[in-house]
């Protein structure tokens, strides 16, 4: 038996970088694998293990009404604090003002199901659905969802809202290599990052295949 999950995220600015791209970064035109794993972690996990959700999809959306088929992006500048400023600004503290091509105004919905293990009779995966949309219906969450960068927070997370926003039909690319995840296993992996060659997103829908 399967047990799906779904959430719809938007936000005014996201940020799903491309290593490749270096200190100055460009984002990749959808959400990668790991940062849709990030945005269920944030509505519900369990600490233990036992069950986790693996995303399978990402419907890329517009407003209805409006023209599709393009992927909208913007320069953004902020001022780094991290290891890659140069000696004598590390020395003094000082900041770097570093820029970033991001993704503007970008509503996503994010398919997923349920994977784990049954403990002492106990369905982990079905526990862990029921504790998702319920935090869902309620609004609440373990901490607040963000769109690739933790900078980038989401103006909205929650249902479906259908009256408002269709999946993009018109859209299609193809994504040379893309990351897909940054871990050997769900727990307790390796840092060990993982890329798929020529991903395709089909009529505004992204499909992962691990």
């Amino acid at each position: 038996m399967s047990y799906e999950v779904a959430i719809e995220v938007a936000g005014p600015l996201a940020m799903f970088a491309r290593p490749d791209t270096g200190s100055a970064p460009t984002s990749y035109p959808a959400p990668t694998f790991s940062a849709c794993v990030g945005i269920f972690e944030s509505i519900a996990r369990f600490r233990s293990g036992d069950a986790w959700i693996v995303p399978t999809k990402v419907e890329i959306c517009k407003r209805r009404g409006t023209p599709g088929g393009l992927v909208a992006y913007q320069r953004y500048a902020t001022n780094y604090g991290g290891p890659l400023r140069k000696s004598n600004q590390l020395s003094k503290g000082a900041r770097m003002q570093r820029f970033a091509t991001v993704l503007a105004n970008v509503c996503y919905r994010i398919y997923g199901e349920c994977d784990g293990k049954s403990i002492n009779g106990i369905n982990a995966r079905h526990y862990l659905r029921d504790q998702f949309q319920k935090h869902l219906r309620l609004g609440r969450c373990l901490s607040t969802p963000v769109l690739g960068w933790k900078e980038f927070p989401c103006s909205y997370w929650g249902p479906f809202r259908e009256e408002e926003f269709e999946v993009d039909v018109d859209l299609n690319m193809m994504i040379p290599s893309m990351l897909f995840r940054m871990w050997s296993a769900w727990r307790r992996g390796k840092y060990q990052p993982q890329f798929q060659q020529n991903v395709r997103i089909t009529n505004g829908v992204l499909t992962f295949a691990e």
